[in-house]
């Protein structure tokens, strides 16, 4: 199993719009093979110190059965879609790929 954060940062003012792509993205991901969890997610803030909170932030929150799985997702036709949808919105994304050693 390989886990996916991706940090998705919208441009301010836009994130009502990225939120509304992300609701029917978030249903056809959740659909395809080797998918174990998709979940878009917004900061809350518990007023931790070690908090970074940031109201432009979406972290979407990913777990694929493996690698195999989420290079197919890459490719699909719903998530070409969607990065042409969130183009405009986007200030940022960074993608981080772990995978459990113990």
């Amino acid at each position: 199993m390989i886990h996916v954060i991706a940090t998705v940062l919208i441009k301010p003012g836009k994130m009502a719009e990225a939120l509304e792509i992300y609701r029917p993205f978030t249903s056809q991901v959740l659909t395809e093979k080797g998918c174990l969890q998709y979940q878009p997610s917004l900061d809350l803030d518990l007023g931790l110190a070690t908090q970074r909170l940031d109201p432009n932030r979406i972290t979407v929150i990913e777990r694929w059965e493996n690698i195999a799985a989420f290079r197919a997702h890459l490719n699909a036709p719903h998530v070409l879609d969607y990065r042409a949808a969130i183009q405009e919105l986007l200030q940022e994304i960074t993608v981080t790929v772990t995978q459990a050693v113990i």
